[in-house]
């Protein structure tokens, strides 16, 4: 395979990308947790009355969608590694490890994104919680 160079070079710029992705995701669901965290410690809220119970609730979702994150992004950083590896074992025309070191690459970002998938399927069901909440204030 002459043309060998062109699948790892197309997965350069998507891994970190991707990344980057996972990184603002992380963020996000970080600031998320210190807020609620804060909310309960300052505002002295009974983890046993119905909102202390739904703080909680949040906050294992929270917590099992930095895990997912985190997990993508440990993936994200193994792909990119295995991709890279891929390149110069080519060059040095050691064609086994630079195709096995790619197909590891590629298997390693398919199973972060199928992670990705479902730690936005969580996301979406929480903003879905949050929204049926509003639904007693609507007028029509």
């Amino acid at each position: 395979m002459e043309n060998f160079y062109i699948y790892p070079a197309l997965l350069f710029p998507a891994i970190p990308l991707m990344m980057t992705n996972f990184t603002n995701r992380y963020n996000s669901c970080a600031a998320l947790t210190r807020k609620i965290h804060d909310e309960i410690i300052n505002k002295k809220i009974d983890t046993n009355s119905q909102t202390g119970q739904r703080y909680l609730a949040q906050l294992q979702t929270l917590a099992l969608r930095i895990k997912l994150i985190k997990t993508t992004q440990i993936l994200s950083g193994f792909s990119f590694l295995f991709n890279l590896v891929s390149v110069p074992s080519h060059y040095l025309q050691f064609n086994l490890l630079a195709f096995t070191s790619f197909g590891v690459g590629v298997l390693l970002l398919g199973i972060a994104i199928m992670l990705f998938v479902y730690e936005v399927s969580i996301s979406a069901k929480a903003l879905e919680l949050h929204l049926g909440d509003l639904k007693e204030f609507e007028k029509f």
